[in-house]
């Protein structure tokens, strides 16, 4: 596999040290392993070569192989999800969650988010919260079994692949060069640039992205009603 291949990946990740599983793919296993998640959607997922959606380790095994092909493999902490870094503990008040929006008492083990950030509390003492920034697989040797289900070629079926990815209901038609995506309701502009910005970088020959939505909403059918704009959007 190379840089901007589009391909469908199956795959188990654990620890290496404990065997725990930490992500997966089939929803047999994960019936089996008793991991199963309602509303979960299990199945081969997708993945362009060089677009930074799988860690560094499973993507250079990712190089040597071809659809059908399956590998094990174990991957170091420095081409999975880094090192730990005692930097990224810190020291929060307790006072900072009983004011948040939504007040609670800090528990250890618990994760947060803070400043946009997760955390997973470690400790909590004398009105001080010690909460860790690090990924949570920071630092531990991981273990992965996939297999290479399939590529996908077309640009169409490119693109319909990324609205797939980032959870958007909708299709995507192609015509000369034009990309449509049609979506029932309209999506927000930064939604819109993620997508454009992603099929125009990775799917060949499209020169132009455009949305459009069956249903508008409250405000912006109202500036249509002083406008007469119809309810496509370029971005």
């Amino acid at each position: 596999m190379k840089r901007g291949d589009f391909i469908r990946l199956e795959y188990t990740g654990r620890v290496s040290s404990t065997g725990e599983i930490f992500d997966l793919t089939s929803e047999e296993e994960a019936k089996k392993q008793g991991l199963f998640k309602s509303g979960y959607k299990y199945g081969p997922v997708l993945v362009i070569m060089g677009a930074g959606m799988i860690i560094p380790g499973v993507e250079k095994q990712l190089e040597t192989m071809k659809p059908g092909d399956e590998k094990e493999f174990a991957v170091k902490p420095e081409e999975a999800f880094g090192l730990r870094n005692p930097a990224l503990i810190k020291i929060v008040s307790v006072s900072q969650f009983r004011r948040s929006e939504k007040p609670f008492n800090p528990v250890p083990g618990m994760f947060v988010t803070i400043n946009g950030r997760q955390a997973r509390i470690q400790s909590v003492s004398g009105g001080r919260v010690r909460v860790d920034f690090n990924h949570p697989l920071a630092g531990k040797e991981l273990k992965y079994r996939i297999r290479v289900t399939g590529t996908i070629t077309k640009p169409q079926e490119q693109a319909n692949s990324i609205l797939e990815y980032y959870r958007v209901s909708g299709e995507a038609t192609l015509e000369t060069g034009k990309l449509g995506i049609k979506t029932e309701k309209e999506m927000p502009k930064p939604a819109r640039k993620l997508l454009r910005e992603t099929i125009m970088e990775w799917v060949k020959g499209i020169k132009t992205v455009e949305f459009s939505s069956s249903k508008k909403t409250p405000s912006e059918n109202s500036k249509n009603k002083k406008t007469g704009d119809s309810t496509k959007n370029s971005t």
